[in-house]
């Protein structure tokens, strides 16, 4: 039994509105906490794909929200700590996008979302602090490449290791989403290397990736004048949310 052309159409065209409305969420999600884009678009995205698609649309959409967020409050990028940060970061994305393809990425997915939650309710009791400094930067951004290489998801993780630099709001998403975009430029570049990247590829995670700008856009005008510390309980919140959220969805 063949379905009718029109069909086709209207799916098509509700599978494209409905990624684009979770763009904007995830956008907008994303640039006020300094992650979560990635968790809520991989279990959308996936659904519509299946997740040796979803993964590389999820990392074009990423690396266009994190450069727009990067983009609107470049003056406030701590450019020492990034760089201290992406020294391990970037040949360990690359290293991540290569095990893609050989690792179980849903169970990879949980053990990651645990350890979050467990970090995060320590976080928000004042039972775990991180050490300030360039020791934190460096192996938190070899853990974070790596991982975000291999899964995509890594925002909460980066977050963790940019939360340690006790930043105002806007500065912190900034330097976390600078980054969060040279870790994406790499992994697209491998996923391409290794033909998981092609033009219908592209354009999805081109035209999610514009509605998660916008999403950025309305987020940082609305965390400008917030509180350091009452902020960084809620990304601590947030963090256990989504990561719980993930565990139950990811497949």
């Amino acid at each position: 039994m063949t379905v009718a052309p029109w069909r086709c159409k209207h799916r098509m065209m509700s599978m494209y509105i409905t990624l684009v409305l979770v763009g904007l969420v995830a956008g907008t999600l994303s640039g006020s906490v300094g992650f979560g884009g990635g968790m809520i678009l991989l279990p959308v995205i996936t659904y519509f794909y299946g997740v040796e698609v979803a993964v590389p649309v999820s990392t074009i959409a990423q690396m266009m929200s994190n450069i727009s967020r990067a983009a609107m409050g470049w003056k406030e990028i701590k450019w020492r700590q990034v760089a201290w940060f992406l020294v391990p970061a970037l040949p360990f994305t690359a290293l991540g996008a290569f095990g893609f393809s050989i690792v179980d990425k849903a169970l990879m997915t949980r053990l990651l979302c645990v350890f979050l939650i467990v970090f995060s309710i320590m976080k928000l009791k004042g039972k775990m602090h991180l050490p300030k400094g360039r020791r934190t930067m460096l192996i938190g951004g070899g853990l974070t490449g790596f991982i975000n290489g291999m899964l995509g998801i890594s925002g909460p993780l980066s977050s963790a290791v940019f939360l340690t630099l006790e930043l105002s709001p806007v500065a912190y998403i900034v330097s976390e989403a600078t980054a969060a975009a040279a870790m994406h430029v790499v992994k697209a570049v491998t996923y391409g290397k290794f033909n998981l990247m092609n033009w219908h590829i592209f354009l999805n995670g081109f035209f999610i990736g514009c509605a998660m700008m916008l999403g950025n856009f309305i987020a940082l005008k609305l965390i400008k004048h917030v509180n350091k510390k009452p902020y960084q309980r809620v990304v601590a919140g947030v963090m256990i949310a989504v990561s719980l959220w993930l565990i139950f969805t990811v497949k």
